[in-house]
């Protein structure tokens, strides 16, 4: 028997020369890159968000499959914010654009509703409009910041950065389902 093959231990310096951390994260963080988007980079890495929603819609055998999708992908978003974003909170300050992975997180987390909601969609159309109004509801509720969203928004690092999204989703998602299953007024229905 040879001798036990010997691991090569790289210097601390070495393993972290990059201040933003591995690459990936960084692509996790800016969702493949939408959080460097010199406009409004949030709701650039939303309508990815609902474009990636629309696509397993319209590929997934079923709506479970595409709620439970919804579902991975924002619990990635939200591991990825607390996980890697001190990294970019301690270079770009408090709740920097650049991450976007939060947006994922709520916004992915309004769609996720579409696990027990999506035999109440029928249809290409109504798929686009659901959407579409998942959509404007997250970055309503993301940007207006209701209670106890505008709390978890004052909270400093990678938790304050994420929660307030949580709960923007969670807000879109329950009344995304209020709206779908008719419990609003109908003059507010015919516009969907």
């Amino acid at each position: 028997m040879g001798a036990p093959a010997r691991r090569v231990r790289f210097p601390a310096a070495a393993r972290s020369s990059n201040p933003l951390g591995n690459p990936m994260h960084r692509l996790w963080l800016t969702v493949f890159g939408t959080g460097y988007s010199p406009v409004m980079p949030g709701t650039c890495a939303s309508l990815a968000v609902a474009l990636v929603f629309l696509l397993s819609a319209r590929w997934a055998k079923s709506p479970w499959l595409v709620g439970l999708i919804m579902l991975l992908i924002a619990l990635h978003g939200f591991w990825v914010t607390v996980r890697y974003g001190d990294r970019f909170i301690a270079r770009y300050g408090e709740d920097p654009g650049r991450i976007v992975s939060d947006e994922q997180c709520g916004q992915a987390l309004t769609f996720s509703c579409f696990l027990w909601m999506g035999s109440h969609v029928a249809g290409a159309g109504q798929v686009a409009a659901f959407a579409a109004v998942g959509f404007v509801l997250f970055r309503a509720f993301d940007i207006i910041k209701p209670p106890p969203a505008r709390h978890f928004d004052r909270m400093k690092g990678p938790w304050g950065v994420a929660l307030d999204d949580v709960m923007a989703g969670l807000y879109a998602n329950l009344l995304l389902q209020l709206i779908w299953l008719g419990h609003l007024p109908k003059y507010i229905k015919q516009w969907l």
